[in-house]
């Protein structure tokens, strides 16, 4: 059976990269040809296009996504034409997600206190404003949909007006699946429908189950990188850890026989350091995903290197820039973080700090003992838990679908 996938895929991200190659070796594994659907509005491929006339990383991630996720569809632009797309392709059933695929954002949400201006209104691209094809929006009632393990991406949805809730409702109406990936996106999804959406896991989260054959080795990552048995990586979005915190850092665990290494954004190397090693752009998604896999720590930025973390029971300690934002760029203490979430259900969401005003101000010995000190028994107990539920998550879908998977992995 052809079966599509609709998630942000083709883009400058790491975890984007991995999440959509572990849902489409899952069905190729159950004897489905998944096929890539390729939608960007234009506002989306402008972006691109101009991240690609100057940055080698972008071309990296886009040449992964042609190298492991060769069926694909041409790009659709509008909900018409990618509907003309899958129906041209024979597809009936679309798997939308995971990833930020259900988000909107008010006005009101988007109008903060600036520097160069002193207030500014903060742009969104169509993909990120319901409705839209993420939403269901166009699909013909013929063809299924499930929408796996949604996320809001911050979405201020108490700012939603009762008409557009019920327009909402509507679109939800649609699936045939619906499962969320975080607490903020069920509270969202049951302020708009009234039903309480099942939590499910990111597909990232059996990742060594379904593309394990072509993780690189932990020898062939030391090789290539030249790094030392031992490492803890560091990657931050920008300088939200000091000079001087990086250095004491790097104190405090070479004490401990563990060597910091900078690891790459999708956006590059964002903070100035004093470590030894340093892993250089281009960096491929997969290499990425294994480096994480063998480290002895991860301290950082982002969500998808914490649930590589979680799911390899590697130490890691959040240094977290998610969460929705007041109109003066304040982190609002709602609960709206994504990492904070996944890290709370892990039972180690002491070994979080939030960035506030650009900077995370945290002790770096607490740190240290924080990556040393690691539950991993418990945190690969509670993985395993996590692959169950994504093993039961997708058979849902395909029972959804009024099919199956022939080869229960």
């Amino acid at each position: 059976m052809k079966i599509g996938i609709l998630t942000f895929y083709r883009v400058v991200n790491f975890g984007a990269n991995l999440q959509a190659l572990s849902t489409y070796r899952y069905l190729e594994k159950c004897g489905h040809t998944p096929i890539m659907i390729n939608y960007q509005s234009v506002e989306m491929q402008k972006s691109v296009s101009q991240r690609l006339q100057t940055d080698k990383q972008a071309e990296a991630h886009l040449r992964f996504t042609d190298t492991y996720l060769p069926s694909q569809t041409k790009i659709c632009s509008t909900p018409e034409e990618l509907n003309k797309t899958i129906i041209e392709l024979g597809i009936t059933k679309v798997i939308i997600g995971s990833d930020a695929v259900v988000q909107h954002h008010p006005l009101l949400s988007r109008i903060h206190r600036g520097r160069r201006k002193p207030i500014y209104v903060e742009k969104m691209i169509p993909e990120r404003m319901f409705p839209n094809p993420f939403w269901g929006d166009g699909f013909p009632k013929e063809i299924k949909i499930a929408l796996m393990s949604a996320s809001s991406q911050n979405s201020r949805y108490d700012l939603f007006s009762h008409s557009l809730r019920k327009k909402m409702q509507m679109a939800l109406s649609r699936f045939s699946y619906i499962s969320v990936r975080d607490s903020w996106t069920q509270d969202m999804l049951r302020s708009i429908t009234g039903n309480s959406y099942t939590k499910t896991p990111d597909p990232v989260f059996a990742f060594n189950q379904n593309v394990g054959d072509i993780i690189p080795s932990k020898e062939e990552c030391l090789q290539k990188y030249k790094l030392p048995e031992n490492y803890v990586l560091v990657s931050l979005m920008r300088q939200s850890l000091s000079t001087e915190v990086l250095s004491e850092l790097k104190y405090f665990f070479k004490k401990s026989g563990l060597d910091c290494v900078s690891l790459p954004m999708p956006t590059g190397h964002g903070f100035k350091h004093n470590f030894e090693y340093n892993i250089q752009e281009p960096l491929d998604s997969l290499d990425w995903y294994a480096l994480i896999k063998y480290a002895s720590g991860y301290v950082g930025s982002n969500m998808h290197p914490i649930i590589v973390c979680l799911h390899n029971g590697v130490p890691c300690y959040s240094i977290d820039n998610w969460g929705t934002l007041d109109f003066f760029n304040r982190r609002l203490d709602n609960g709206s973080s994504k990492v904070e979430d996944i890290m709370r259900l892990f039972g180690v969401e002491r070994n979080h700090s939030f960035i506030s005003v650009n900077m995370c101000n945290v002790v770096p010995s607490d740190i240290v003992n924080a990556i040393i000190s690691f539950p991993k028994e418990s945190v690969l107990k509670k993985s395993q838990i996590m692959y169950k539920e994504y093993q039961k998550m997708m058979n849902d879908i395909l029972n959804s679908f009024d099919t199956f998977c022939p080869n229960i992995i």
